[in-house]
């Protein structure tokens, strides 16, 4: 067996693809016979139904906990565990033992063969197990060899969603036993070697080890249909989540011992073959398994059986709210049914003002989901829209990467960038091998000759992140990328506005090189922000030259920029650990290269950045990194950071939008937040669809502004509308309605003045932070005290406790590195709730709030006279609780508001 594991990290759980061991020697130890065994023992496994919370089943002293089984569409999923016989590693190459393993397969009473590809690695079948030799013993029909003296070999292979089987052995209509090699298809047997969906982004099968405390965890993720149509699970085809420990198994004798069979079970219980993790299918460790039935969003958020929906078109920001809200909206019981389109933002702003002789309006589309407003010359300002706020979330650089394994492993969970950075990451301006010093003058990329060839070589960045030099991924010759989209959209616009609000980028950008010498990719020079559009535009292509290797004639920056398609499959790569850079590859003998994608990265290797969503990073359980803001703080994504970001806001009283101002931002605010309004026409509506758009705005807006994972709730990695917010998207709900041609301006600020403005000071916050988890310590999210909550890492600090290196960027009149508490009056409340828990964790889809906020909470809810189920907190891993309903919210975000800014 080849186990793809980490060293170093005492029984870390890791995550690997199965494999069966291929060594049959005999052993030269003693065989010992077993007697008096029992002919069969039964299938006994534990079954829990979906939930939208943490879900545990238990056997003897033994727990399994999934972090969510109901409502998935593609995210990541946690498991966890306790009460396991710790893992071991033997052998040379080392192999572990006693792992525990976890499939997705069909069904809601699956078997073996239902299960995703699980004796596969790559595609190729591997090596069988004895089935013969344990109790109970195998019958299926999976034979691989004729039966010898030797026992019965047997392997399980993957039954597809049309019911024929990936290639294994089976005997043909001669009766001859056969191996087929890949390419080969047994058509008298109903099997197959295709599985065209069996890729780096949908292989989930997952190995853990446990410590020798009796616990591990694994992060694993859903596929659906649409990826692994195969498995084909879905709202409508039933599949669960199936967790197999591995465990010790005695190999079966008889009084009269053969010489070959005391060969053959001297060799499977010496060498560990029945603990390692090929051997989930023996019936043994099968009939010991954890079924968690699974259940799945709708494929998309459209209500097919009503006539009646609402329509809207636009934002990407709002795709993980409207997955939860359009099912909602199709009950009957719903007065308007919801329908929703992803679109880029400027092209949904285009179908408001495009005439459509066929639609009841005569425009292409009459509800767009936008960020930004329309110009004012535009078609469709000449339509009077208003803007109905829906609700707040933003851009994030999300991550995935790891330590290096000589500086003992394990994941980053802290990365700092600057505006400067991130100028250079979109500027391509990191040029991996193609640099002087790296390969021959004639091969160097003349647009970045001589900058550092990777992010981890860059001065600036080392100085931000000094535990950088130990990271993975210094040699990679395709220099840093970050996955993002090439289009049109209002989140590109609000990057770029954030890049351009600090000097020093704007500089760099301008051709004035770093203190450190670096200068920006020649090819952007003179690249004008801010700008809702990004392209790729450094083109260098390899001379054909003897020494160019296989990269001659093609591009390396154009081939490695891991361009999306969305910000989905920014966050999906991350994911998966599967980069979207490409890199020429063979086709077969004597074919030209062709450019292919990556393989995906192995887990002690991973160095990921993608430019995504607060939401879509939430989904797939990926952390983000901390964007610097104009107070020099460092702050990632939470609903605290994002409401100090909403402070300071003006309005633009010509289109009734708020406009975040970045200069005068909160340093605890999160620079990255973004606003997403419904811009609909308040003239040239139907009655009848002005009125659906009006009642489908009101409920998003009241209704649908309740934190949750159920259907019709609002999701992790948004904050949810402030009063002001709400009270503005009625107003525009009205104006729509009755079609005044009049769209409302907001009030001056979105965030409340609270009632009382001198709330009890705090300066120390126990309980997890962002790295809260499963099994340490970690500190608040803003590195003010540390927390007694548990944190799967271990005593991490807050997640921006650390000091800013002296000689970054500094543009704000507070002390440079800063945490965003530093400038803070005395009488405010740290903000110390989180949108993302550490990804080690078992609570994949839950707010990191801190145990100490809860009552606060709770109280400051019921004084705005709101029920406290609109509250869902987060006091421990895997123990969910509602959070304050819109007007509780609202109420806090105001406490937050008074205490004000910096030190100036």
């Amino acid at each position: 067996m080849r186990l793809i594991h980490r060293r170093g990290a005492a029984l870390l759980a890791v995550t690997v693809l199965f494999a069966l061991s291929g060594s049959y020697a005999t052993a030269a130890v003693p065989y010992q016979r077993l007697q008096n065994v029992a002919a069969d023992q039964p299938d006994s496994p534990v079954v829990a139904d979906p939930s939208a919370t943490p879900v545990t089943l238990s056997r003897d002293s033994k727990t399994v906990t999934v972090s969510r089984t109901a409502d998935l569409t593609r995210q990541m999923l946690n498991v966890s565990w306790t009460g396991m016989a710790p893992s071991t590693e033997k052998g040379s190459p080392a192999e572990h033992e006693l792992p525990v393993t976890v499939m997705q397969c069909r069904g809601y009473n699956p078997d073996r063969s239902d299960c995703w590809m699980a004796s596969t690695v790559a595609g190729n079948s591997l090596g069988p197990i004895l089935g013969s030799s344990f109790v109970p013993v195998e019958n299926s029909q999976w034979r691989t060899t004729a039966p010898t003296t030797s026992g019965q070999l047997y392997q399980i292979p993957f039954r597809k969603a049309d019911g024929t089987y990936h290639a294994l052995p089976r005997p043909n209509a001669a009766g001859a036993w056969l191996v087929p090699g890949l390419g080969t298809t047994l058509t008298n047997s109903g099997v197959t070697t295709t599985v065209d969906d069996y890729t780096p982004g949908t292989e989930n099968q997952r190995i853990g080890l446990t410590r020798q405390n009796g616990t591990g965890e694994v992060q694993t993720w859903a596929n659906t249909k649409v990826e692994n149509p195969n498995l084909g699970c879905s709202q409508s085809s039933q599949c669960s989540l199936v967790v197999v420990p591995i465990t010790s198994h005695p190999c079966l004798g008889t009084p009269d011992v053969t010489t070959d069979e005391a060969q053959r079970c001297a060799s499977f219980t010496s060498n560990g073959s029945t603990v390692r993790a090929g051997y989930w299918s023996l019936l043994a460790n099968w009939y010991q398994r954890y079924v968690f039935k699974l259940s799945f969003a709708p494929e998309s958020p459209t209500c097919a059986q009503r006539t009646d929906a609402a329509k809207f078109i636009g934002s990407e920001l709002m795709g993980e709210a409207m997955r939860r809200w359009v099912p909602a909206r199709c009950q009957q019981s719903s007065p308007t049914s919801l329908d929703y389109t992803r679109a880029w933002e400027p092209e949904s702003r285009t179908q408001l003002g495009q005439t459509d002789p066929v639609a009841p309006s005569g425009y292409a589309a009459d509800a767009a989901v936008v960020t930004e407003p329309s110009e004012q010359d535009s078609p469709a300002a000449a339509r009077k829209p208003g803007y109905a706020p829906l609700a707040v979330s933003g851009f994030a650089i999300g991550f995935n990467w790891q330590v290096a394994d000589a500086f003992g492993g394990g994941p980053v969970n802290d990365i700092k960038l600057n505006q400067r950075l991130v100028a250079k990451l979109l500027t391509q301006s990191y040029p991996g091998k193609w640099r002087n010093g790296s390969v021959p003058a004639a091969l160097v990329n003349p647009n970045v000759p001589t900058n550092p060839a990777t992010i981890l070589q860059d001065p600036e960045f080392l100085q931000l992140n000094p535990e950088a030099a130990h990271w993975a991924g210094a040699s990679d010759g395709s220099g840093t990328q970050m996955a993002l989209p090439t289009a049109q959209t209002d989140v590109i616009e609000a990057v770029t506005r954030w890049i351009w609000s600090d000097p020093s980028a704007r500089a760099f950008l301008q051709g004035k090189a770093d203190p450190w010498g670096m200068t920006v990719n020649k090819a952007y020079t003179g690249w004008e922000l801010p700008r809702n559009d990004y392209d790729l535009r450094d083109g260098w292509t390899v001379p054909n030259l003897s020494d160019a290797s296989t990269w001659a004639g093609f591009s390396p920056q154009q081939m490695g920029a891991a361009a999306a398609n969305s910000w989905a499959e920014s966050a999906d790569s991350l994911m998966t650990s599967w980069p979207l850079s490409q890199a020429p590859s063979p086709q077969g003998p004597g074919l030209p290269l062709v450019p292919k994608r990556q393989s995906a990265q192995s887990q002690n290797v991973r160095h990921l950045l993608a430019l995504s969503t607060t939401s879509q990073l939430e989904k797939v359980g990926m952390q983000a990194v901390s964007l610097r803001n104009s107070s020099d703080a460092y702050v990632k994504p939470s609903v605290e950071s994002m409401t100090y970001a909403l402070d300071g806001a003006g309005v633009d009283k010509a289109t009734g939008v708020w406009q975040l101002d970045q200069a005068k931002m909160d340093i605890r605010g999160y620079p990255g937040t973004m606003i997403s309004y419904a811009e609909v026409p308040t003239t040239t509506l139907k009655p009848t669809d002005a009125h659906r758009i009006a009642d489908s705005l009101r409920w998003m807006t009241t209704t649908g502004q309740q934190y949750g994972q159920q259907a019709g709730q609002l999701p992790d990695g948004y904050l949810a509308l402030t009063q002001p917010m709400q009270d503005q998207a009625l107003k525009v709900a009205d104006a729509v309605e009755n079609q005044t041609g009049t769209p409302p301006v907001p009030p001056k600020d979105p965030v409340p003045d609270p009632p009382n403005p001198t709330p009890t000071p705090s300066t120390t916050a126990p309980g997890g932070g962002q790295n809260g988890g499963s099994n340490g310590t970690g500190a608040g999210t803003n590195g003010n005290g540390t927390g007694n909550g548990n944190g799967a890492n271990g005593n991490n600090n807050g997640s921006n406790g650390t000091p800013n290196p002296t000689g970054s960027p500094s543009t704000g009149p507070t002390t440079p590195g800063a945490s965003p508490s530093a400038g803070a009056s005395s009488n405010k409340p740290q903000a110390q709730g989180s949108i993302k828990p550490v990804a080690a964790t078992t609570q994949g889809d839950s707010l990191g709030w801190l145990s100490w906020g809860i009552p606060a909470f709770l109280i400051a809810g019921l004084v705005a006279g709101v029920a406290s189920p609109g509250i869902r907190l987060i006091a421990t891993p895997g123990h969910p609780v509602r959070r304050g309903a819109v007007a509780g919210a609202s109420y806090l975000a105001g406490l937050f508001r008074r205490g004000r800014r910096r030190n100036n």
